[in-house]
């Protein structure tokens, strides 16, 4: 089933001369396919004077304000309509009725999906991420990390890498806190036991001010690096945990990657560098050993060999793309540039192979990637960025 706003959108580009080549293409293979769209189409050639007589005429007389300037060029307007041949006028205003149907329809489906009335203009480029994060405290404070700093060292006192204090809890109270990065942020934590996390971008991480028991438990939502540091307490090591949704990561002293994003379709990604990890999902152990990847799904826990440089390459700065779908890779690219994206289902499915240094603008990295023979346009509307995908 076609999108009817979607033709009525290219229709009406067609007839204010602003539709794009690819545009153009599409609609001449809409009308190919049907040829209720086609006839449309040759109408359009046939009579444009018409056309845009009677656009003028739709649109004076949906304005809700009507001075006398208006109404003057409406009549004209109308006069000039009503000159043409009578045997013809319905034959020839039938089509272009349709046209107005099927744009007003299009009308609707954009108000209930709240575009009507959003701004829309071209963009040329997005920044790279940046150091961004903020700490919600379990009272509902939220406090701001600053955007020239690194990393922060977290527990009873807050503060950045450099020293400079940020924040100071009860030394008696454990507190639960969530230091949370944004869509185009990163941040470097320290936990209050040494461990290190580096948190990629529109990520989570759930903690507490300090570690008390005989287990150090946090929660990820995102993808972050950890570089878990050994505790020992009356001569036993003490465990440190991940939760990432229904997977829990044990860890014996490590450094591995986990991703686990929502929009992932419930994958988790857990890459071990060094050491060892245990992954238990619903009452299954799955031991992994460095070069191993654990992918827990709704298929269930299974484990794999892999090259780690393009899972971990992030936090050193860079996007690596070894045979990734290109779907997969925009979703990558959308969470550090912050923008969404469709891709045209024309589209054949295409595979990446690239090496990017993160700090690069937008605008590069798209070079990058139209040499793999795709197009891209990039769009604001409203408040967010869109990127489009044409072959």
């Amino acid at each position: 089933m076609y999108d009817t706003s979607e033709i009525a959108r290219l229709i009406k580009r067609k007839i204010e001369g602003t539709i794009t080549t690819n545009e153009l293409i599409k609609l001449n293979e809409l009308a190919r396919k049907t040829p209720s769209i086609d006839r449309l189409l040759l109408m359009v050639e046939d009579d444009r004077t018409l056309l845009e007589d009677t656009a003028m005429y739709l649109s004076l007389s949906i304005e809700e304000e009507k001075n006398d300037r208006q109404k003057r060029i409406l009549e004209n307007t109308l006069s000039k309509i009503h000159q043409r041949p009578k045997v013809n006028m319905f034959r020839r205003l039938l089509p272009y009725a349709a046209i107005f149907c099927v744009f007003l329809l299009g009308v609707l489906l954009y108000y209930r999906l709240g575009v009507i009335g959003s701004d829309t203009s071209v963009l040329e480029d997005l920044d790279p991420g940046t150091n961004r994060a903020s700490i919600t405290l379990s009272d509902g404070r939220i406090i701001e990390l600053s955007e020239d700093q690194h990393g922060v060292v977290l527990g009873n006192q807050m503060q950045y890498e450099d020293g400079t204090l940020i924040h100071n809890l009860d030394n008696d109270e454990v507190v639960s806190a969530t230091i949370a990065t944004p869509k185009g942020g990163q941040y470097q934590i320290t936990l209050s036991d040494g461990t290190k996390v580096w948190l990629n971008a529109d990520s989570k991480l759930t903690y507490p001010s300090k570690f008390t028991g005989e287990d150090r438990m946090v929660e990820l939502q995102g993808e972050a690096y950890f570089d878990v540091s050994t505790l020992t307490k009356n001569g036993k090591k003490t465990p440190f945990t991940v939760k990432a949704a229904q997977q829990q990561v044990v860890v014996h002293g490590t450094e591995f990657n986990l991703k686990a994003y929502a929009d992932d379709q419930g994958d988790i990604l857990t890459t071990l560098i060094e050491g060892a990890v245990s992954l238990h999902v619903a009452g299954n152990i799955l031991p992994l050993k460095p070069g191993e990847q654990g992918v827990s799904s709704e298929q269930g826990l299974r484990k794999r060999k892999v090259d780690v440089e393009p899972y971990i390459a992030w936090k050193d700065n860079r996007f690596v793309f070894e045979e990734v779908e290109l779907r997969e890779a925009l979703k990558i690219l959308s969470r550090w540039y912050d923008f969404d994206f469709s891709i045209d289902n024309a589209i054949k499915p295409i595979h990446l192979y690239a090496s990017i240094n993160r700090g690069k603008s937008f605008k590069e990295v798209l070079k990058i990637l139209e040499s793999s023979g795709i197009r891209f346009k990039l769009e604001r509307i409203g408040e967010r960025n869109k990127l489009l995908i044409f072959n």
